[in-house]
């Protein structure tokens, strides 16, 4: 390796004619390329990284750049490279770059930036050639921004066109166990979940013990809850979402020293949700431990402007002689 950095930097140094006449720089994008295909990621770049220097009109070593980056997981680096590529290619052939945007797209989202992602995942599923992961990606970009409408839909299409597609269900069946905890007494939002988790089942049993779990916790079926919350934390234990619903459903039936437990691990995991606060406080206070409820409470009073009545009458209550 550190005998093509060597070389490649040296070649970088050259000066180079037009890469219409540049034989030897032909023959690096070739070997790029070829080492792309056989997985050798790091020694690609060895070698694609110095043609650019000398010929930084060439999209198709932008390109081959941003996808060696991508296996690396250097995002940053990926997005500038793919977005070279995909302006090349537009200026000099006047089409859009495909295989560029739907990296681009990748990139962007791994690196956090989903709205940046939406227009060149939606682009890349417009494609005939477009496939369910292309779709159950752009799922989550409209999952990560918030427009859960628009990830349902999309979820839904990439499994109609290939159902083994576990993040999808994952993810189909996060947003049905959240429409039922925000209207759980709604059959028919209680049946899509159910059915939603079944299908999780087939591919993550123990992912599909949590979401069942924290479904029986938004029916308040807490027993019932409580040994799959268990199952699942096995596989996960620092999920925070199903380290608080145990924590509640041991709370909801008085398990109060175990809850005392699970909810003080949430709070690390949780530090500014005023639920779980509140709802350590409430098990202190049940136990008997008015100190210990009543700092539980001030976080939640301080994480909700003091507009939680339950919070604020508790503290008031507790502080009364």
């Amino acid at each position: 390796m550190l005998a093509i950095c060597l070389t490649g930097m040296a070649w970088a140094q050259e000066n180079r004619p037009p890469f219409a006449e540049d034989e030897e720089a032909q023959a690096r994008l070739q070997r790029g390329i070829s080492l792309y295909q056989q997985s050798q990621y790091a020694a690609a770049l060895e070698i694609l990284e110095p043609l650019v220097v000398h010929h930084p009109e060439q999209a198709t070593a932008y390109r081959m750049l941003g996808l060696c980056y991508l296996q690396l997981k250097q995002y940053q680096l990926a997005v500038t490279a793919l977005r070279k590529a995909v302006e090349l290619t537009r200026v000099q052939e006047k089409r859009e770059d495909t295989t560029a945007r739907l990296a681009l797209g990748k990139a962007l989202f791994l690196a956090g930036d989903s709205a940046a992602a939406i227009p060149e995942l939606e682009y890349a599923a417009q494609r005939p050639e477009a496939d369910a992961a292309i779709l159950t990606l752009l799922g989550y970009a409209y999952y990560r921004q918030g427009d859960e409408a628009a990830a349902r839909k999309t979820l839904l299409q990439a499994v109609a066109r290939d159902e083994r597609q576990p993040e999808a269900w994952r993810l189909l069946a996060e947003l049905d166990v959240l429409a039922v905890t925000a209207t759980p007494d709604e059959p028919a939002a209680v049946k899509r979940a159910t059915s939603s988790i079944e299908k999780v089942n087939r591919f993550e049993p123990a992912v599909a013990a949590g979401l069942r779990g924290r479904l029986l916790v938004a029916q308040r079926q807490f027993a019932k809850a409580i040994p799959e919350l268990d199952r699942a934390l096995t596989a996960q234990p620092n999920d925070a979402a199903l380290v608080f619903a145990l924590g509640l459903a041991l709370s909801r039936e008085g398990q109060l020293e175990r809850a005392t437990t699970i909810l003080t691990k949430a709070t690390s995991l949780l530090p500014q949700e005023a639920g779980v606060w509140r709802e350590l406080g409430y098990v202190h206070e049940r136990a008997g431990r008015t100190d210990a409820a009543i700092t539980a409470y001030e976080k939640a009073a301080a994480l909700t402007n003091s507009q939680d009545t339950f919070v604020v009458r508790a503290l008031e209550r507790l502080r009364r002689p």
